[in-house]
């Protein structure tokens, strides 16, 4: 079998991923203007039980996706975040271990371990409490867009940290004026 045979079906599923997204796109993109609002967007973004996104995630999403900064999600930038969102579904996926599709204190802990943050127990656990909810048995629970969403804000908030940080210590000193600057950037 030559190597261009042997790429056929990859290229087939390729373009069926890309034809189900553009229809999706379309299915939300009701008044067929070629772009996505914030409000259509938030209908094509589900969780894994079929809930619709957190709307400061979808916010979020906006912000990182909409490049030109007009409002709209274009397809190429629906593309773009459709498959950023694949990616942390991957991540997401590995410390989701019991399979449940929700993130429990103790995995969302392993995943910040992972990704290198070493924090006490007390404050994994503040952040874990404001993006989780109970669930029907009365546990705390994240679904996949809150851990997106939380994953992505300690992210941005550690940048801003390590830009006072100077001397990587783990204290900053900063007048409250840049602290309120900061703070407001991250919303």
């Amino acid at each position: 079998m030559s190597s261009a045979t042997s790429e056929r079906p990859e290229r087939a599923e390729q373009s069926s991923a890309v034809s189900d997204l553009r229809t999706l796109f379309d299915e939300v993109d009701r008044k067929k203007r070629g772009y996505l609002t914030e409000r259509e967007l938030s209908k094509a973004l589900v969780n894994g039980d079929y809930t619709l996104f957190d709307a400061h995630t979808v916010r979020l999403m906006m912000k990182m996706f909409d490049r030109d900064g007009d409002g709209a999600i274009y397809f190429a930038e629906f593309g773009q975040l459709w498959k950023y969102l694949h990616e942390w579904r991957l991540v997401f996926n590995k410390f989701d271990t019991s399979n449940n599709d929700s993130i429990s204190l103790d995995e969302f802990s392993r995943a910040l371990a992972a990704f290198g943050y070493t924090l006490s127990t007390s404050c994994v656990q503040f952040m874990f409490n404001a993006g989780s909810k109970l669930n029907r048995q009365g546990e705390r629970q994240m679904a996949f867009d809150m851990f997106v969403q939380s994953c992505i804000s300690i992210k941005s908030i550690t940048d801003t940290f390590k830009k006072y940080d100077t001397d990587r210590d783990g204290f900053i000193t900063m007048a409250f004026e840049d602290f309120l600057i900061e703070t407001t950037k991250l919303h």
